[in-house]
């Protein structure tokens, strides 16, 4: 009996000399990654009056969000490399764009970047300028270009 009296008073001892005085819990939450561009188009945008020379006139708003913690870059390019060109055929007709009062150099892919970590949700103009061309001084047609926009994390 005494064994069992002193091994019972042991168990209440060491329950009791191990209680812990604090404790802990971990709470945590993840915020997934927005980065999103949308190019809404101005009406002029596909019916340029190339026979009128155009200087800042807007042709899209370029919708840029984004929360990344290391920021964020938008590359513009051009199929063209600045240049309208006639659907059928290989004639030019330049043109210089500015994206957020920037301009875009067209030669190549350029790249903008915002290096700060922060949410963004922001609108940005684009504007073309170039020189008009009387009709009879270009072969007739259609003259295109494709700009793309992309934006992805820093």
């Amino acid at each position: 009996m005494t064994k069992v009296l002193l091994a019972s008073l042991l168990m209440v001892v060491s329950s009791h000399s191990f209680a812990a005085t604090t404790g802990t819990l971990l709470l945590k939450g993840q915020v997934g990654q927005v980065l999103s561009i949308s190019v809404t188009a101005e009406s002029i945008a596909s019916t340029l009056p190339l026979d009128v020379t155009q200087l800042d006139t807007k042709v899209a708003t370029i919708n840029e969000k984004s929360n990344s913690s290391t920021g964020y870059k938008v590359k513009v390019s051009s199929a063209n490399l600045g240049s309208l060109k006639r659907t059928s055929g290989t004639e030019l007709f330049p043109y210089s764009l500015k994206y957020g009062g920037q301009q875009v150099n067209l030669s190549g892919s350029q790249s903008f970047s915002y290096p700060t970590s922060a949410t963004v949700d922001v609108n940005k103009d684009v504007t073309i300028a170039y020189t008009g061309v009387p009709a009879g001084s270009m072969v007739a047609g259609e003259y295109v270009d494709t700009v793309t926009f992309e934006i992805s994390a820093n």
